[in-house]
């Protein structure tokens, strides 16, 4: 972006506003104003990136991990990394979009969020909505979408129906928003899935997902595994406390097996055990690709094929809960929904109190 351009684009003075709910410090979600709404001047559209009247967006567990740990006192910083919404601006030299198209995205996460009325994103990272859904089930589902999908490459899947037959896959937390999505994508893929989780809800929620097996993470869970005849697995995925099940995952993973996980370690962990089986582990943060500019196409892409599971329900939306109205109080609910740490599927916030 060139100079002139920064300058068009934040100029305090003149040019449209918008409504935004955000933060300017880190506090705990009981303080007051931990979240407040604020008039700003409303994006412009740069090289490559639409400009965008967000209809709805989700909460992650990531908006809890950037609000918390915020350093930049003062600072008015807007989350949100799921929405849907309305193409109503153009940058140069766009060329997958057009103006009214309805789109869903996760965007990038050192970029303003869609917690507002409208949002930049590169095109790249945007998919076409699906059309057989509802506003709000198309908002809960790009960022854990797109982190399944990168899962499922990781462990080296094109995400084609049947590819997986044969295989297990053990997902280590999986009535959550990616495990929700993970579940029904590795059930396309005809992989044997085995999940953990213990309250009635969350049992009943991830076999209506497709789950093969539903292990009770209070108790041992490699007993449990020998117990259902798969003591080892083909790929894991761990999206709970990595250091917690890293011992669990040396014990159960096949030779040549894959592991990926989306959860930072509290400490080290040891990867020198899966030398001698010739076993993979791979980080997998769907935010990288945004962050750094590396291969943002894919995520668009991805989009694109969940839509089209979506509108053949070949899986379904994990949306579970929703608030009416783009509100500092909803905003707030909804997060401490997320930070419950018993949230099923995802929560999300249509902007407007009638949907699109």
């Amino acid at each position: 972006m060139s100079l002139f351009d920064k300058i068009k684009k934040y100029w305090p003075f003149g040019g449209h506003k918008m409504r935004a709910i955000g933060f300017e410090r880190a506090l705990r979600i009981d303080q007051p104003n931990v979240f407040i709404e604020k008039n700003i001047l409303q994006p412009k559209p740069s090289d490559h990136e639409l400009l965008i009247k967000v209809a709805a967006s989700a909460i992650n567990p990531v908006d809890t991990k950037m609000r918390i740990t915020y350093q930049e006192d003062g600072q008015f910083r807007i989350l949100g990394f799921d929405a849907t919404g309305e193409v109503i601006g153009l940058g140069k030299n766009v060329s997958k979009f057009e103006i009214g198209d309805l789109v869903y995205y996760a965007g990038v996460q050192i970029n303003p969020g869609a917690n507002a009325q409208y949002q930049v994103v590169n095109e790249s990272l945007v998919g076409h909505a699906p059309v057989k859904i509802s506003v709000a089930e198309t908002a809960a589902m790009p960022l854990t979408a797109i982190t399944a999908v990168e899962i499922l490459q990781s462990f080296g899947f094109d995400v084609t129906e049947n590819e997986g037959t044969g295989k297990s896959i053990f997902i280590l937390n999986g009535a959550g928003g990616v495990g929700s999505t993970l579940i029904q994508l590795a059930k396309y893929l005809g992989l044997t899935v085995i999940t953990t989780a213990s309250r009635p809800e969350s049992v009943t929620w991830v076999k209506s997902l497709g789950a093969d097996y539903i292990l009770d993470y209070h108790q041992d869970l490699h007993e449990q595994l020998i117990q259902i005849k798969h003591d080892k697995v083909d790929y894991i995925a761990i999206l709970q406390d990595t250091n917690k099940y890293w011992p669990l995952v040396l014990e159960s993973i096949k030779p040549f097996g894959r592991i990926a996980s989306i959860v930072e370690t509290s400490g080290p962990i040891d990867i020198g055990p899966l030398k001698n089986i010739g076993a993979q582990f791979n980080w997998v943060f769907m935010f990288a690709k945004g962050n750094y500019g590396v291969n943002m196409s894919s995520q668009g892409e991805a989009l694109n094929k969940i839509a089209d599971l979506l509108d053949n329900k070949v899986i379904k939306s994990t949306l579970t809960k929703t608030y009416k109205g783009l509100t500092v109080d909803n905003i707030k609910q909804a997060t401490r929904d997320v930070e419950s740490g018993h949230m099923i599927g995802k929560v999300v916030i249509l902007h407007d109190e009638e949907p699109l």
